[in-house]
């Protein structure tokens, strides 16, 4: 999860139905009711070996195509082959473990790295293994290499992993062909896709060519080469010599259509890759759809027969609307190097354990080296966050950034949020820094933020200014170097990464322990958060069905009045206790702008006033369903907290509400 880049949204806080929902959703992803691939494995460890044999059971008939596996140890300097063998026969591999003579290898890695966290392989095995079938798997790594994996405890032959398309069964580890540790349970992911049932049924499976991986903010050429790969996932054998129509087409533009024709046959599983003689002009700058058909005449399921392919000239994503905003809102599993769209681990910065960037919705894995949730939801297993871990001596570990076009703006500001503590205290410290590169020419500004060492328990805010590349394309680098020599005690996290156009913002500010209006997690014009403390008036948006949350802070048992009316910033100004944003005219006799209403005062008795006094605890949240209304703004809120035991007047920053 991959997350996706987003504009700003306000956020809402959803509905019961929504976060069941939710839950249902992630629930599945572990351990599965629904098919849906990948089927994910364990990570939790408890042994180390090299190599791990296992058996997967289809239940609806599916190809395997590849695995994520999950590292324990990356013996720097030796080799790193990995290798994958498949069973030569249908059946579980009990009886064949300590011999590869019933064995084919049907994949080899050599100099394969990976970082000590599930890392996928990119492979296409087109492994297919029909309904009510077992199929045996050896992945391993060869006598000299200096790879191992982790494994969990189980029982030879007994469900692992399951879901409604295939059964994981615990298998054996060891060392190469020598596999002498029963019930040991493959950690990782198994990468599938279905199998079908109908006599015939060829897939448009994927577009190889051109692959969206560019780094940089350069443009692509007027000739990019565009391949796809087609799969036969019917029963029958598609003969040598049928001819396939393939065609694509760019932006919706013209159609090229060309021929695929088969030199042999191709089976069940099998696999053909045609590359267009047409090229895709991809040369101006911005970003590109890539629309890719087949055509087969005997073909019963046309619904498998299109692909899309969404990349950039210039960069994997180009942001040119502000403001931007990444929250790394993980999807897929823990502790991979899957960043957003646009986010790319730099692949010839460091090499070995701690070398990349991960993503992670709960605590990282040594306690109380790092964040144990991330910053938007500060709940574990909820949101994301990117960090890197301190299990290696790393220079630099470097994180890309989309290609920013800063044209149109007049003071951009970099913001994000970091999470920096050192268990340690001032020994062995890790530094962040944050360099920007300039296009064309690709010229690197290093340390536009930083060296910055540790920040203290807690995610703090971090910000720095860009308007001196204001009318630039530009990249930035998010930059972590770790000392290593104590080992797991200074993890590196960010998340809420945004860039905006800095904007005055002349309403109140949240008053912290005195006067705080807090609506679904609203932010002012600058994507700040409340805990920021920057003026208001602060914005957020909900839809039908949502939970609006109103959340007041102040002293305890302070009386709260809350106010409707008009958006007006700094109507009026009171010394000492704060500034009202809502409202019209100042009434002269008053003082008091007019056109205000009172929604619930503390002080009174009946209706729902009662509700409004902080708790003792300095909070109250009053919370309800959203009701169907007109999409708009709802209302401008604004809070006046008043503590009689003082006594003390505060005043709350301003939050208006929209409908969407």
């Amino acid at each position: 999860m991959n997350s996706t880049s987003t504009l700003f949204v306000s956020k809402s806080v959803k509905s019961t139905s929504l976060l069941i929902f939710s839950f249902v959703i992630l629930m599945c992803g572990s351990n599965s009711i629904f098919g849906q691939s990948p089927l994910m494995s364990t990570l939790a460890g408890g042994f180390s070996t090299r190599g791990n044999m296992f058996d997967i059971k289809s239940l609806t008939g599916v190809v395997i195509n590849d695995f994520d596996v999950n590292f324990s140890l990356i013996s720097i300097g030796l080799p790193t082959t990995l290798e994958v063998w498949t069973l030569n026969s249908p059946g579980s591999y009990l009886g064949n473990q300590n011999s590869n003579a019933n064995w084919t290898m049907i994949a080899s890695l050599p100099n394969f790295g990976a970082s000590g966290t599930p890392t996928n392989l990119g492979l296409n095995l087109n492994v297919a293994i029909p309904a009510g079938q077992t199929q045996a798997f050896y992945i391993t790594t060869t006598p000299s290499s200096g790879l191992t994996f982790r494994e969990s405890p189980g029982i030879a032959g007994n469900v692992a992993a399951s879901n409604a398309d295939i059964e994981l069964l615990s298998g054996h580890g060891g060392n190469y062909f020598t596999l002498a540790n029963s019930g040991r349970t493959f950690n990782g992911n198994i990468y599938y896709t279905q199998a079908s049932s109908l006599a015939d049924d060829l897939q448009l499976a994927a577009i190889i060519a051109p692959i969206n991986d560019t780094i940089d903010c350069v443009p692509r050429s007027a000739t990019e080469t565009v391949t796809i790969e087609v799969r036969n996932l019917g029963i029958n054998t598609i003969p040598a010599g049928t001819t396939i129509t393939t065609s694509f087409q760019v932006n919706g533009g013209p159609l090229a259509t060309e021929f695929l024709i088969l030199g042999s046959p191709m089976a069940t599983g099998g696999t053909r890759q045609y590359t267009f003689t047409a090229t895709a002009d991809l040369s101006a700058l911005g970003n590109y759809t890539i629309t890719t058909s087949i055509l087969y005449g005997p073909d019963l399921d046309p619904a498998n027969d299109s692909l899309t392919l969404p990349i950039g000239s210039g960069g994997q994503l180009r942001v040119t609307n502000f403001p931007f905003l990444e929250d790394f809102t993980v999807t897929g599993v823990n502790g991979t190097t899957e960043l957003p769209i646009g986010f790319i681990n730099e692949s010839t910065d460091s090499v070995g354990m701690g070398s990349d960037w991960l993503t992670r919705n709960d605590a990282t894995p040594t306690p109380g080296t790092g964040p144990g949730a991330d910053n938007t939801t500060g709940t574990a297993g909820m949101g994301g966050y990117v960090y890197v871990d301190d299990d290696g001596a790393q220079l630099m570990v470097n994180m890309r950034s989309p290609c920013f076009v800063l044209n149109g703006l007049t003071n951009p500001n970099l913001r994000f949020f970091m999470h920096s503590l050192n268990s340690m205290g001032s020994a062995n410290e890790n530094m962040f820094s944050v360099d920007v590169i300039t296009y064309p020419l690709g010229t690197i500004m290093m340390d536009a933020f930083g060296p910055q060492g540790q920040t203290g328990a807690g995610w703090t805010q971090q910000a720095t200014d860009l308007s001196p590349f204001i009318g630039q394309t530009i990249q930035l680098v998010f930059r972590a170097e770790t000392v290593g020599s104590t080992g797991n005690s200074h993890d590196l996290a960010l998340d809420d990464i945004s860039i905006v156009d800095l904007l005055l913002t002349p309403g109140q500010a949240p008053q912290p322990g005195l006067a705080v209006l807090d609506i679904n997690d609203c932010r002012n014009p600058n994507f700040d958060p409340l805990q920021f403390g920057f003026g208001g008036p602060y914005f957020t948006s909900i839809s039908m069905g949502d939970t609006l949350i109103f959340r007041m802070e102040g002293q305890p048992s302070s009386s709260i009045l809350l106010l409707s009316g008009p958006l007006n910033p700094a109507v009026a100004v009171f010394p000492n206790i704060g500034q009202l944003d809502l409202g019209g005219a100042v009434d002269p006799l008053t003082g008091i702008p007019t056109m205000l209403t009172v929604i619930a005062d503390g002080s009174m008795i009946g209706g729902f006033n009662p509700f409004f006094n902080i708790a003792t605890a300095g909070v109250t949240e009053i919370g309800f369903s959203v009701p169907n209304l007109p999409l708009g703004v709802l209302g401008n809120f604004q809070c006046v907290m008043v503590d009689s035991s003082t006594p003390t007047v505060s005043i709350s920053n301003a939050v208006q509400i929209t409908v969407q």
